[in-house]
């Protein structure tokens, strides 16, 4: 599971690329603006690109706002807002198309009633069977003409429904992306803020509790720094798989920053929270790494657990801020354990 040489090689190369390229505009060197310009070294965004170079063109400097507005535009809320709007004009077009053909339609359906009345008028007029023979022939003409436009109508709605649906599961994806964490498959911070309202507001207008697990990695820096990021990467997503395998039903598992999770419980007390904490606690020592080139045992991960229940009296970040120092309270105990707010002093 180590990187490979040439891969570390090409990683390094591209990293000398970018800082070379950050000091020649004179970018400072914030995680935004190297992310950026990571981005725009390997060409992975063909309108970044397009924007950067046009900016270098034009002479003008990559002052702060103009960082701030690409890492946005391309990397953060603004880029959202920019997709749900093109998947919106997109819909509009469809309906409004649709809209259009029914319209027309609609005149075709009237065009159609004021040439029967013609007809039957006609009909009450005639005088001989040819006359009424011709009169049928233009009715029979102007009745296929019309199923032709309801068929052309129906047609054309049942594509629209198929490519409304497809914007709809297109729109719920992103809506899905955006409360995702891409490394472990969590939920991420936002959606994390999301359901903690979701369940103060349940709390506060019904009475119902709920808990908060803070869990974080052991030594996580150590993976990083004697293996590399790839064996770090990998030791975030056992813990993100065993976190998705640990919890049920309502309960909700998220990456909350770097090498921290959080685990809500609906309708949850504290002692059945440590319960379940304690449960993923020895989930999780069970796991270990192999190196794939020479087949060393890294070291079992753990993890050091917090726990916290929400009381009448608090906000949302009270009860988060005691599972961190229940947290920081199992890290002080010897790492690996689980510790609840009732353990603080």
């Amino acid at each position: 599971m180590n990187e490979p040489a040439h891969e570390l090689n090409t990683t390094k190369e591209i990293a000398k690329t970018v800082l070379l390229r950050m000091s020649e505009h004179a970018i400072p060197l914030t995680p935004e603006n190297y992310h950026v310009w990571f981005e725009y070294c390997i060409a992975s965004d063909e309108e970044l690109v397009r924007e950067i170079n046009t900016t270098i063109a034009s002479k003008n400097a990559f002052s702060t706002e103009i960082n701030d507005t690409i890492y946005s535009k391309y990397f953060g809320k603004a880029r959202e807002e920019r997709i749900a709007g093109e998947i919106q004009k997109e819909t509009q077009k469809i309906l409004k198309e649709v809209l259009d053909k029914v319209l027309n339609t609609t005149d075709d359906t009237a065009q159609y009633s004021d040439k029967l009345k013609m007809y039957s008028q006609k009909l009450n007029r005639a005088n001989d069977l040819s006359e009424i023979k011709h009169l049928m022939k233009d009715i029979i003409e102007e009745t296929s003409k019309m199923e032709s436009s309801s068929r052309s109508l129906q047609a054309r709605l049942e594509e629209a429904t198929l490519e409304t649906e497809n914007l709809r599961s297109r729109l719920q994806k992103k809506e899905r992306e955006t409360l995702i964490d891409a490394l472990t498959g969590l939920h991420n911070r936002k959606a994390c803020d999301k359901k903690l309202k979701e369940l103060y507001d349940e709390f506060k207008g019904k009475g119902t509790p709920f808990s908060a697990m803070m869990v974080d990695i052991d030594f996580f820096k150590k993976f990083n720094d004697t293996y590399g990021h790839k064996i770090g990467d990998e030791v975030l997503h056992i813990v993100g798989s065993t976190l998705m395998e640990s919890v049920k039903g309502k309960d909700f598992a998220a990456r909350y920053g770097g090498e921290e999770f959080i685990v809500l419980l609906p309708d949850t007390i504290l002692s059945n929270a440590s319960i379940v904490g304690e449960q993923i606690r020895k989930a999780l020592s069970g796991k270990s790494l192999k190196l794939k080139k020479t087949g060393q045992k890294i070291e079992n991960i753990t993890a050091s657990i917090g726990v916290s229940q929400i009381h009448p009296d608090d906000t949302i970040d009270a009860v988060i801020e005691r599972a961190d120092k229940a947290l920081y309270h199992a890290k002080e105990s010897g790492r690996n354990t689980v510790k609840t707010e009732k353990e603080l002093s």
